[in-house]
């Protein structure tokens, strides 16, 4: 028999090791324990793999939907994730996640349990410390002030990062102003100041501006003495020279505009009071004929509401016999700018009426402030007035809207119960918070929000988050309403979503969004709904059927809110004009300023001390396809 190669070469092989056949068979032993091993532990091994690769992409996942605001999706991905094994410390992240989210929604017991959680493991000390601010923030989002002040107290008394020491001491600073207690939130706030290139630039000057606006004129006194060389004394100052100024008594503002000047040349509020213009107008004869010069948008976007409110301003006009002179603004602020001067020119106007879009409303107020022409702004832009003694707005905002809904919600109908359903849009993300403060100051309680994209893509998904808020604990109802700062599609998609869900049934609540023809043809969707407007031409009262009466007649159609508006900021101007005629304008703006309502119909209720209008507002709801006033 023939050997070939590959037989020879094993032969060979053999003969050089003796006892082959003994290792041969040890070594195959050996092998298959090793292969038997593996084969059992293989599955396993994958397995855990598997798991891991599992946790990181939750995790990732989770991560990405929180930097892109998409928090109820981030949640549930952040709890999938921590039901998955996860590394101590990843796991203690993303359990801090979820209390925060938790608090997102306004679920604050679930998101102070979270926190309160974390502070009984083996943390990192920078979690540890958010998770201390976060109790502080949760005990003050649900009404508990005093310990919320204990534990952020002792939270500042820490070595804290820059940015958590501004928010401690910004929290601190919002409990003191609630509390009423000027002088330590004034205080809290010069901490605040020095941690702000770490922080909120609009948290701390909404602090700012509300802590100067509360301030009596005692309590702005004594900040000036006790604190002289501080930067934030410098608004105190400024506010005080405008709180005599509008008292009638120039001298002691002049003083207080004097020490600005001196201590604090620099300064923006310096700046500002020179804008205040005290005793440099001369005053205009009463023979001068007394016009009011108004700007309007009548071209581009915004000139089908600038026609409206052009209607109303015509007809009070017309009532009053006060002269107009209407200038096209548009809608640039430079167009806008070139407009004011121009009829600051004209020696017969002695006050402005604008309705100004947001994005030129500033520019218009500062050139009426430089020029000296007093100027009663129909605008939502914030803070116009702010610094400029001589604008005013008279318009139905956003705050307004909130405060009379929730105070309606609250106290008529005796509802504590709230969520918050709202568009992922600048205009979604402004009036939900704005409505989940108005709630936490009513003492009422925020028991979840959610949002969905612009446009409505998955509000399905939004009204799910809010089905699975936990019963309420004393019986009562889960939710007693819940607000959508949206236009009617979306709220009639709610609507339907919700008839899916145990939440059928409860209130839904809105804004002047909601006051057009589209909600009254989902009527048998949105029947009940509640929202706020300043203004409803099928009110019963007299007065409003007068002014209804009178625009009918001459425009020949019914009259909207704008419309209206623009009818009651021109009887108030001509109303001023009309008891003395002979005021220079820096006089005028003066008796603005105290000016109650004038006779007739009228929105305008009086201006606070920062020259804002407080304005009539109306809960309409929906009752057999048509908008009436709610009971």
């Amino acid at each position: 028999m023939k050997t070939n190669h590959w037989q020879l070469r094993t032969l060979a092989y053999r003969r050089q090791i003796g006892g082959v056949r003994f290792l041969d068979r040890g070594f195959c032993q050996l092998l298959w324990l090793f292969l038997l091993t593996v084969l059992v532990t293989w599955p396993s091994i994958g397995l855990a793999q598997r798991s891991s690769q599992t946790a990181t992409q939750l995790f990732q996942e989770a991560e990405q939907l929180y930097r892109a605001h998409r928090f109820a999706e981030a949640l549930a991905r952040y709890e999938q994730f921590l039901q998955s094994s996860p590394p101590e410390s990843q796991g203690q992240y993303a359990w801090l996640r979820t209390a925060e989210l938790y608090g997102i929604q306004g679920n604050w017991q679930e998101a102070r349990r979270r926190y309160e959680a974390l502070l009984t493991m083996k943390t990192d000390s920078g979690l540890a410390l958010q998770a201390r601010y976060g109790v502080g923030q949760a005990h003050y989002k649900l009404g508990n002030l005093p310990e919320a002040e204990r534990v952020l107290e002792n939270l500042s008394a820490s070595t804290l990062p820059a940015a958590l020491r501004f928010k401690t001491n910004a929290l601190l600073t919002e409990i003191s102003l609630q509390a009423g207690n000027v002088t330590q939130a004034f205080s809290r706030l010069l901490l605040v100041a020095k941690d702000l290139p770490y922080g909120e630039e609009d948290w701390f000057q909404d602090l700012k501006t509300r802590l100067l606006s509360r301030a009596s004129l005692a309590e702005l006194t004594n900040l000036a003495d006790l604190y002289r060389d501080t930067p934030l004394s410098a608004g105190v100052l400024l506010q005080l020279a405008k709180l005599e100024l509008q008292a009638g008594r120039p001298e002691p503002a002049a003083n207080w505009l004097k020490a600005l000047q001196q201590r604090f040349p620099d300064s923006p509020e310096a700046a500002q009071a020179k804008q205040l213009g005290l005793g440099t107008e001369k005053s205009q004869t009463s023979t001068t004929p007394r016009a009011v010069g108004c700007l309007l948008p009548l071209s581009g976007e915004d000139a089908e509401a600038g026609s409206q409110v052009k209607n109303g301003i015509e007809l009070a006009a017309a009532q009053t016999g006060v002269p107009l002179i209407v200038q096209d603004c548009g809608q640039q602020a430079e167009n806008v700018a070139a407009a004011v001067a121009e009829l600051a020119d004209n020696p017969e106007v002695t006050a402005l009426l604008g309705f100004l879009p947001s994005a030129a409303a500033d520019a218009a107020a500062a050139e009426a402030q430089r020029l000296g022409l007093p100027l009663l702004a129909l605008t939502q832009k914030k803070d116009v007035t702010l610094g400029r003694s001589l604008v005013f707005r008279d318009f139905l905002t956003h705050r307004l809207m909130i405060q009379a809904l929730v105070r309606y919600a609250t106290t008529t109908k005796g509802w504590q119960r709230f969520a918050i359903l709202y568009p992922d849009s600048r205009y979604g993300q402004t009036l939900a918070r704005q409505f989940g403060d108005e709630i936490n100051r009513q003492a009422a309680r925020l028991v979840g929000q959610a949002s969905y994209q612009e446009g409505g893509g998955d509000i399905a998904q939004a009204v799910q988050t809010l089905a699975q808020i936990p019963a309420n604990v004393t019986g009562g109802p889960v939710i007693d309403a819940i607000f959508i700062p949206d236009e009617a599609p979306a709220a009639a998609a709610v609507a339907t979503e919700l008839a899916l869900t145990p939440l059928q049934g409860v209130r839904l609540l809105g804004t002047n969004l909601l006051h057009t023809p589209a909600a009254l043809k989902q009527s048998d969707l949105l029947a009940g709904l509640l929202f706020v407007d300043g203004f409803l031409a099928s009110a019963g009262d007299p007065l409003t059927k007068a002014f209804v009466a009178d625009f009918r007649q001459r425009f020949n159609q019914a009259p909207g809110y704008l419309a209206a508006q623009g009818y009651s900021s021109m009887r108030l101007l001509a109303e001023t004009i009309r008891q003395n005629p002979s005021l220079s304008r820096q006089e005028l703006a003066s008796q603005l300023q105290h000016q109650t309502p004038p006779p007739g119909f009228s929105l305008f209720k009086g201006f606070n001390h920062e020259r804002e209008a407080d304005v009539v507002t109306k809960i309409i709801t929906i009752k057999q396809g048509q908008f009436v006033v709610a009971p």
